[in-house]
C-alpha cells in the first residue's frame, strides 16, 4: 500500500480518509482481524492532522467496520456483504432526447434492457448543471440498479460529483457515455474525439486546404478534444493555426452566436479561410442555412467537415462530410456493460471507439476554385 495517495477533493478530509479506508476494507486490501494502520502512519500518508485521522476512524467505528481495543489498537471487523435487492430498473441520463444522435443511443440501450426484462427510467439535463443535480437525486430515490449517464458540461468543474459518489457508495454501478469527469475513477464508453479532429483536418489538407477555421464548444469535453485533434494535425502538417479563426461557443451562447444578426461577425472571422471544421452536424446544418442568406456558399466558397454522422448529415441542403459516432452501438454496449456490472461489481469498462470519416458533398478541393 505504498506510493502516492490521492484523496477525494470534493469531500471534507476526514470523510475522504474514511472513504479510502472503507474501500480498502471492502476490497480486503485491509483484511478482517488485522490491525488498522496507525494514526501516525495515516497522518504521514495523507499529510493530515491527528484530529482528522481520529474523526475518520470514528466514522468507521460507527459503521461497524472497525473495533477499538483499549491499550491494543483498532482492528478491522469482518465485512458482511448484504445482498442488494434487484429492481430491474436502469437510470439513463442524457442531455437531450428528441433530436440529433440521442434517439439512436436511447434505442440501443432500450433494446438490450427490454430483452433482459429491465425497465429504463429516462432523465434529461439539457446540459444544465442544476438540472443534472436534480435528476440524479431523483434517480437515487427511484430504486435503480445502475446508471448510464451523459455528463453535463464535462469540460468544466462539476459540483455534482458528490451525488455521483452517492451512487457508488450505495453500490450502484455507473457508466458514462460520450464523455466523463476525469476527477472520478469511472467507467466510460466514448468516441475518440482527438482522432476525429485529426481525421477531419487531414481530409481537408489532402484536398489542398491550408488555412482552416474551427468552431468548437468549450463547455463539453468533446469540443476540447476535437480542437486538440485539429491543432495536433495542423502542426504535424507544418501548417499554421490562425487563432483569430477559431470560434468557441457554449450551450447558452449558441443561439445568439449563430444568429442572422451575427452573420457579419462570422463571415469576418472566416475571411481568408477555405475550410472550416464544425463541432457537430447540428451546428453545421445551421451554418449552411445561415450562409445561404449571404454570398458565402458551401462548399464553393467554404468547405466544411463536421462530427457525428447523424441523420442530419444526409438531409442537409449540402450533404455533410462528417466523422462517425457509434450511436446505437454505443447504447447497446452501455446497456450490456451495466447489466454485467450489476452481476459482477468488479467488472470495469473503459472503452473508446475509433471513428471514421464519411465523405459527402460539403468539401471541395481547394485548387478547383
Amino acid at each position: 500500500m505504498g506510493g502516492v495517495f490521492i484523496l477525494n477533493q470534493n469531500l471534507p478530509k476526514y470523510l475522504a480518509v474514511s472513504e479510502w479506508l472503507k474501500d480498502n476494507i471492502k476490497n480486503q486490501t485491509l483484511k478482517p482481524g488485522e490491525k488498522l494502520i496507525s494514526e501516525n502512519q495515516l497522518c504521514e500518508k495523507f499529510s493530515i492532522s491527528r484530529q482528522t485521522v481520529r474523526q475518520a476512524i470514528s466514522v468507521l467505528e460507527k459503521e461497524g467496520l472497525v473495533t477499538r481495543i483499549q491499550g491494543s489498537g483498532t482492528y478491522i471487523n469482518e465485512v458482511v456483504q448484504e445482498r442488494k435487492p434487484t429492481y430491474h430498473n436502469i437510470g439513463l441520463v442524457t442531455t437531450y432526447l428528441d433530436d440529433y444522435i440521442f434517439p439512436t443511443i436511447i434505442s440501443g440501450v432500450e433494446k438490450v434492457l427490454s430483452r433482459n426484462k429491465y425497465n429504463m427510467t429516462l432523465r434529461l439535463t439539457r446540459n444544465k448543471v442544476q438540472n443534472e443535480r436534480v435528476q440524479l437525486q431523483s434517480l437515487l430515490n427511484c430504486n435503480v440498479d445502475g446508471l448510464i449517464v451523459e455528463g453535463t458540461k464535462t469540460a468544466l468543474p462539476n459540483p455534482n460529483l458528490d451525488v455521483y459518489q452517492s451512487f457508488l457508495d450505495r453500490g450502484i454501478p455507473v457508466i458514462f457515455i460520450n464523455a466523463y469527469y476525469h476527477s472520478l475513477n469511472c467507467n466510460y464508453i466514448v468516441n475518440d474525439d482527438i482522432q476525429g479532429g485529426r481525421l477531419a483536418t487531414r481530409y481537408l489538407t489532402q484536398n489542398g486546404h491550408q488555412k482552416i477555421a474551427g468552431i468548437f464548444k468549450h463547455d463539453d469535453l468533446q469540443g476540447s478534444l476535437r480542437y486538440k485533434g485539429f491543432i495536433d494535425e495542423m502542426y504535424d502538417q507544418n501548417l499554421k493555426v490562425d487563432e483569430h479563426c477559431v470560434i468557441w461557443y457554449s450551450t447558452e451562447s449558441k443561439d445568439d452566436q449563430f444568429s442572422l444578426e451575427q452573420l457579419p461577425f462570422l463571415t469576418k472571422k472566416l475571411k481568408g479561410c477555405s475550410a472550416v471544421i464544425c463541432y457537430n452536424d447540428q451546428l453545421a446544418m445551421k451554418l449552411i442555412q445561415l450562409f445561404g442568406t449571404s454570398n458565402l456558399k458551401i462548399p464553393h466558397d467554404l468547405s466544411l467537415v463536421s462530427f457525428d454522422d447523424s441523420s442530419l448529415s444526409e438531409i442537409s441542403m449540402v450533404p455533410l462530410t462528417t466523422v462517425t459516432h457509434p450511436g446505437k452501438e454505443l447504447g447497446r454496449l452501455a446497456a450490456e456493460s451495466i447489466l454485467t456490472m450489476i452481476k459482477d461489481p468488479s467488472y470495469t469498462i473503459k472503452h473508446t471507439y475509433t471513428p471514421t470519416l464519411i465523405t459527402r458533398d460539403s468539401v471541395r478541393p481547394f485548387n478547383s476554385k
